[in-house]
């Protein structure tokens, strides 16, 4: 009997031993942070026609300097100019060019959230009405749910469903950046070589930005993030239908920091 309870008690002392090892803490920053228990802020848009009013709060816009590079003159003509408005939850950006001859061009407005890794963006054509607007990765080149393009009427000639065209959804990225330790960026802050981004045979969204998906013969995942000390990264390649680890790297940026075109890198997938 007595042996039995030797053994009961070393059991449950073994259990309450274990029970108070210490969690792992998750590395923080000032910037970069954990998605928290409650889901971080998602901003969403709709299909209404919108306009970019040019003459409204004109006085508060700041000139930030020229608009335009004209070929025929090889100089730059017009002038650009940009109202940064600080709100509850972020920060709204609006910024267009003016030519010599009164023209609009190039506006748009990117509404940043503290507490989201993602924005919202729109674009518009000369005479003020919508072009396109939709949810969009911060850091990356990820275009979020239903994006909406208009023809220069208001008309909306076009939506593109972007959480369709890859298998591994983003959800799925959450979920393996949190399992991974991954720490994920909110805000708008500088990023540096963090990024969250989708490789794709395919040319979406049909986006006036021309450098809006990274190409590839095959969908892809590319997650980016800092490691130990300032200057180690780490990257690591998904298969974009089914969440398979292709790659993993690690690199270094040399003290030149981001004017290094090319970062040593060193491969430790095997």
């Amino acid at each position: 009997m007595k042996t039995l309870s030797l053994i009961t008690l070393l059991f449950f002392s073994a259990i309450s031993c274990k029970g108070q090892e210490p969690k792992k803490i998750a590395q923080k920053t000032d910037t970069l942070t954990h998605k928290a228990k409650s889901m971080y802020y998602i901003p969403t848009v709709n299909s209404n026609f919108e306009t970019f009013d040019f003459q409204k709060d004109k006085e508060k816009y700041t000139k930030t300097g020229l608009a335009y590079y004209d070929e025929k003159s090889n100089g730059y003509t017009g002038a650009s100019y940009k109202l940064e408005e600080k709100t509850e939850n972020g920060t709204t950006i609006r910024d267009y060019g003016l030519l010599d001859n009164g023209m609009i061009i190039n506006p748009y407005e990117f509404v940043y959230y503290d507490n989201s890794p993602f924005m919202i963006q729109k674009t518009f054509y000369p005479n003020g009405n919508i072009q396109e607007k939709g949810v969009k990765k911060v850091g990356g080149n990820i275009y979020k749910g239903v994006w909406y393009y208009y023809d220069k009427t208001g008309k909306l000639i076009n939506t593109i469903d972007n959480d369709k065209l890859f298998g591994f959804s983003w959800e799925q990225i959450e979920k393996f950046m949190k399992e991974n330790d991954i720490p994920m960026l909110l805000g708008n802050v500088y990023h540096g070589h963090n990024s969250i981004r989708r490789w794709t045979p395919l040319l979406y969204p049909q986006s006036s930005e021309k450098d809006s998906t990274q190409k590839s013969g095959r969908n892809l995942w590319s997650i980016t993030y800092k490691g130990e000390g300032w200057n180690q990264y780490f990257e690591v390649v998904l298969d974009g239908d089914t969440g398979k680890i292709l790659k993993r790297t690690k690199y270094w940026v040399s003290e030149e920091g981001e004017d290094v075109p090319e970062p040593i890198i060193e491969d430790f997938s095997k």
